[in-house]
């Protein structure tokens, strides 16, 4: 009877603890008409979907391992934390009153709150956008320098001849590094009908030190920062043809108990229709940043890369960025042993697509 007793209570020990579990994490969404914002409290990661009722959500961002490929982080001091359960950094998924938040804890060290919203400029039918925005909270005794970067899994781009584009660049296929970013405004990854679209420049958006292209093995090593070799594929030991983008932001200071954020936005598309950019927030761009039919390529490289002509834009034209881009090519030309060749070529070409439209305005 004892054994029977025993055995009874090891049995209802093991379900009160996977109730318990169940308890614990919750997932948690914020939905404006068929698109849908997802903490998976469980794994500490997000999922971006369109979901109209009707056959299986579609995922804008690779939905592996419960979403795990696509994460923020932050670097305190010298040390990285990977802001999802896989590196142990405990986190709590909550609704608010405009969205979904994940506030995540270093222990000792800091908090961070990374605050999900959709705007309500758009009714949620085939075009969104949501705002995100990363709180880091130094609830340590001392002072620390911390670093916020976001890696974003793209799937949308990898099916079709284009992994992603810019407001400058009609396609880039390969590794890329992008510091100057007030011509290239945003980053698109798209198929024929759904599309997923980073703002890191205009009105309200922190501008990031730098957004960068690769292979999603590269962009998810645990160097905070890793080399970016322009030109070089989207292959990598583990995986093929499998590109993901990552956002850093400018390292900041931080003393005990102050906060600091960075906010950036994210537009997404479904239907074929093209997603929104920065300007819904008042920002008005120039017509000549955005590509059309009738553009002439300039330069295409072996990657499919593109300078055209109607994407210049007015700060390219500037004399005192020709003048720097001209030392730039003579710098890299009088020791091509240690520049890449892809990259000489690159800037010789968007000389010559200066050059062509300063030709044309005449």
């Amino acid at each position: 009877m004892e054994v029977r007793f025993l055995y009874k209570r090891m049995i209802l020990g093991a379900v009160c603890a996977l109730t318990l579990a169940a308890a614990v994490f919750a997932d948690v969404e914020k939905r404006q008409g068929n698109f849908v914002v997802r903490l998976i409290e469980s794994a500490g990661s997000f999922a971006l979907r369109y979901d109209s009722g009707t056959g299986k959500p579609v995922s804008f961002l690779s939905a592996n391992e419960n979403g795990l490929s696509s994460f923020f982080a932050v670097k305190i001091d010298n040390t990285v934390y990977k802001l999802n359960r896989d590196s142990s950094v405990p986190c709590i998924a909550e609704e608010t009153e405009g969205g979904v938040r994940f506030t995540y804890t270093v222990k000792g060290k800091a908090e961070i709150a990374i605050d999900f919203s959709f705007c309500p400029e758009f009714d949620g039918i085939s075009r969104s956008v949501v705002k995100v925005d990363v709180t880091v909270g130094n609830i340590s005794s001392k002072a620390q320098f911390v670093s916020v970067k976001g890696i974003f899994d793209t799937v949308l781009g990898e099916s079709t001849g284009t992994h992603f584009s810019t407001a400058r660049r009609s396609a880039v296929n390969a590794e890329l590094d992008m510091e100057t970013l007030a011509s290239d405004k945003w980053l698109r990854s798209a198929n024929e009908k759904y599309a997923v679209q980073f703002l890191v420049y205009g009105t309200e958006i922190t501008v990031p030190l730098s957004v960068s292209v690769a292979n999603k093995d590269v962009l998810s090593d645990t160097v905070w920062k890793p080399v970016i070799k322009t030109g070089r594929s989207f292959n990598s030991v583990f995986s093929y043809n499998n590109s993901a983008a990552g956002i850093f932001w400018n390292p900041i200071s931080l003393t005990p108990m102050t906060r600091s954020s960075v906010r950036f936005y994210i537009s997404l598309a479904a239907a074929g229709e093209v997603p929104a950019d920065s300007r819904f927030l008042g920002e008005a761009e120039s017509t000549d940043s955005h590509l059309n039919e009738n553009d002439e390529v300039v330069y295409r490289d072996e990657h499919g890369t593109t300078y055209t002509v109607g994407a210049l834009t007015d700060e390219q034209l500037d004399p005192a960025y020709i003048e720097d881009l001209l030392l730039r090519i003579r710098r890299l030309e009088s020791d091509p042993e240690s520049a890449e060749q892809i990259e000489i070529l690159r800037l010789n070409a968007e000389l010559d697509a200066i050059l062509e439209k300063i030709r044309r305005l005449q």
